[in-house]
């Protein structure tokens, strides 16, 4: 039996998809059999020879993951159309511990639909209930969702009652990759397959944490206390650094230790188009080169992408960029410019210390926001990725952040390492296949920080080396832990933030008498 996944219809997304989880996938061709493929992902774009290849695999006890769209052609029904913002789950749902799926996009509902929640209440996927029916049909096609440029101002859960706010990426993402994740495990157990994949953390840790300080307009002195901080906790930050601003203060960084350089700008803005971003980008590169340091990662002003900046910070051979309007709270993906591959993105949780200034946070409630997000990194096993700023000061803060990372014993790692690391695990998922009850896998890279992590239809799992042959009665087994249960008030993220539009409005009437002194 191979552990791989079957892709029916447009490629990209899903192997983009199956990259992030690591799980090979590969087309369908000419024959469709279970013991081929232990699951099926297909797009909206599969013809009437493909509907009936797929009725067949299914009849035969195979696994599918598709679209509402896809699931109506195959068993010849009709289907509701209706515009969603975002999907949620209900409290008994499979996927209770994703939360809020933010699509904004046409998505068609289920007639038979059990799981996921419109913004309007009604349910719209399907999940299969018996052996003769292993199917999971979303309203939308997660792998076109993926590639979305579209950004928005969203609210971020709180303990608080006012919510912090940040221009990022309207599709969730991140949220898209760990619904595929848990369905294709479900399918797979539903099978009484094994769920198999390469994992996403290095060392088989449970999470990474990474630290990144966009240098805005810092003063000398902010920059040396801020270097200190991290200097005395251990933590090896990256520094992506304003030029223009700070160029008469590079000999700061230069003479940091252990710490890792990255560009944010010349100019503090990001442009429309790429003749103006890579100028700026460019110029940004040749002053830093003269301190002699490289820059291996870039972070855009504001956290704003776009396609010309996009091909700007190919084009200028960065190992990895950084924007949360292109994504967020997520692994590692590869951008996307136009058909083409752009930059590694290392996504950040977007909101920082200097967001929760401007919603006049203390330095307790700062603490209940980390630890509420660094309890649910860990819960759902995904990296931390904060980011900070020297003006923004509340140095116990980050104090307590660091030391938090080190009581949980998260390994830290600068951006260009887990940057690297990614690259060298995505290339190395090898094919498993399943025999006689135990795993084998052909093409792995022996590397030790590679972990493989399997879990079992009675829910234990484990999480181990990889190497070609996985004997499953010697592997000790624990049971899968609860993961992040969403908190009852979890939909606020949602609701009116009115804050949205009172700083804003302050920060426009500042922008304007700023520029009226000038």
């Amino acid at each position: 039996m191979h552990l791989k996944i079957g892709i029916m219809g447009r490629q990209d997304g899903w192997k983009l998809l199956l990259q992030q989880i690591g799980i090979p996938g590969v087309a369908v061709t000419n024959t469709l059999l279970p013991e081929e493929f232990s699951a099926v992902a297909a797009s909206d774009d599969i013809n009437d020879r493909e509907s009936e290849m797929l009725r067949q695999y299914l009849a035969l006890g195979g696994a599918l993951l598709c679209s509402t769209k896809v699931h109506a052609r195959i068993r010849q029904k009709t289907v509701q159309s209706v515009n969603v913002d975002y999907f949620y789950p209900p409290e008994s749902s499979i996927f209770r511990s994703v939360g809020i799926i933010d699509i904004h996009a046409k998505c068609k509902l289920a007639w038979n639909a059990n799981d996921l929640k419109t913004n309007r209440g009604n349910l719209g996927a399907y999940i299969g209930s018996n052996s003769k029916d292993i199917v999971i049909a979303l309203p939308f096609n997660p792998a076109s969702l993926v590639f979305d440029r579209r950004s928005a101002v969203k609210s971020f859960y709180s303990p608080e009652h006012r919510m912090p706010f940040e221009t990022v990426s309207l599709v969730s993402k991140g949220k898209i990759r760990r619904l595929v994740s848990i369905c294709l495990e479900f399918l797979h157990h539903k099978r009484g397959l094994p769920y198999v994949h390469l994992w996403h953390i290095p060392g088989g840790a449970k999470s990474v944490f990474c630290f990144r300080i966009d240098t805005d307009y810092g003063t000398d002195r902010q920059i040396e206390e801020l270097s200190s901080v991290v200097h005395r906790n251990g933590i090896p930050a990256a520094w992506f650094i304003d030029v223009k601003s700070q160029e008469n203060s590079l000999k700061l960084f230069k003479d940091m230790h252990k710490q890792e350089l990255g560009i944010h700008c010349y100019e503090h803005q990001v442009f429309p188009d790429y003749e103006r971003n890579i100028q700026n980008i460019k110029k940004a590169q040749s002053i830093l080169h003269s301190t002699k340091k490289d820059a291996k990662g870039f972070a855009a002003p504001y956290g704003f992408w776009n396609e010309g900046l996009g091909r700007a910070i190919a084009e200028c051979g960065f190992e990895y960029s950084s924007e949360f309007s292109y994504d967020y709270d997520n692994v590692p993906v590869v951008s996307r410019l136009g058909n083409t591959e752009g930059t590694l993105q290392i996504p950040v949780h977007p909101i920082c210390i200097g967001s929760l200034k401007r919603h006049s946070y203390s330095d307790a409630g700062m603490i209940g926001y980390f630890d509420e997000v660094i309890r649910q990194k860990l819960a759902v096993r995904e990296p931390i990725i904060l980011y900070h700023h020297p003006r923004d000061g509340c140095h116990e803060v980050l104090d307590w952040i660091f030391n938090k990372i080190q009581q949980k014993r998260v390994p830290v790692k600068t951006m260009s390492e887990f940057a690297r690391w990614w690259k060298m695990r995505t290339a190395s998922i090898p094919e498993f296949r399943y025999s006689r009850g135990n795993v084998y896998a052909r093409g792995i890279l022996r590397d030790k920080s590679l972990y493989v992590h399997i879990t079992k239809p009675d829910m234990t799992e484990t999480i181990m080396p990889v190497s070609k042959q996985i004997i499953m009665k010697s592997v000790h087994w624990s049971r899968i832990p609860e993961l992040w249960n969403v908190p009852d008030d979890f939909l606020r993220e949602r609701h009116l933030n009115y804050r949205i539009y009172l700083i804003r409005s302050l920060d426009a009437f500042a922008d304007y008498f700023r520029r009226k002194k000038q």
